[in-house]
């Protein structure tokens, strides 16, 4: 298996690896164990904040100075076993505080979205798609709080990716077994992803080069009913087969 999630986001370690690194670094390359990790995946379509932060156990993630912004992703590590996750706005309002079993050399995407009180966070375990070759593999999640149940198109309204998703529930718990955090192969290249409302309207679309053996998660996010922060359509390149 090649490196697993795309080097732009492997920038950020716990701080505890960090110690641990520093550590070998003074030991014989001989006395040298890799340590066994997870990765987590953090995606922030949290409409009512600019930005958030993440805490695992007594160690941040960012720092408070530069949280992870609206509509972007990033990625950390994080040792296996019972880890409490945390997840605060930028002016350190709590979002989410939950306990999670992360398991070594598993992936994991951390979806937190919602609008002001209604802070919702969803936790997924990922299963990468086997020799994906020339295709790429996709799958979409509603975060929008505002956008009813809609149908997510490839190219055309004739070519039906996703039908009649409704917002995503987001009760805290680890999702595994869900139909829709599984990734579904479709061909590579340029694509335009199409978004419609149930009534076969366009919300929203976009154009985007999916490459040849990656996994992306498709999001909607935003809040249709303001002009701060209108319906986006965000593509989160995630992991290489």
């Amino acid at each position: 298996m090649k490196n697993l999630f795309n080097t732009r986001l492997a920038g950020l370690l716990m701080a505890g690896l960090l110690v641990l690194a520093t550590l070998n670094s003074c030991m014989k390359d001989d006395d040298y164990e890799e340590v066994p990790v997870g990765v987590v995946t953090m995606v922030n379509g949290y409409v009512s904040s600019n930005g958030v932060i993440y805490a695992v156990d007594n160690n941040t993630i960012q720092y408070s100075y530069n949280p992870l912004p609206y509509q972007k992703y990033d990625a950390f590590r994080i040792f296996p076993g019972n880890r409490r996750l945390r997840i605060f706005t930028e002016t350190e309002e709590q979002l989410v505080d939950e306990t999670y079993n992360f398991e070594e050399n598993t992936y994991y995407t951390s979806f937190i979205y919602g609008l002001q009180e209604d802070a919702r966070h969803l936790l997924t375990k990922d299963q990468l798609l086997e020799n994906l070759g020339s295709e790429s593999g996709m799958r979409f999640f509603h975060l929008s709080p505002s956008a009813g149940q809609v149908n997510v198109y490839l190219d055309n309204k004739e070519t039906l990716l996703f039908g009649e998703r409704t917002y995503e529930n987001g009760d805290g718990e680890e999702v595994e077994d869900d139909e829709n955090i599984q990734f579904v192969a479709q061909s590579s290249g340029k694509h335009t992803i199409i978004i419609t409302d149930e009534a076969d309207e366009t919300l929203v679309e976009r154009e985007y080069t999916f490459k040849e053996g990656w996994h992306y998660s498709i999001i909607l996010i935003g809040d249709d009913s303001t002009d701060v922060r209108k319906l986006y359509l965000g593509i989160v390149e995630q992991y290489q087969s």
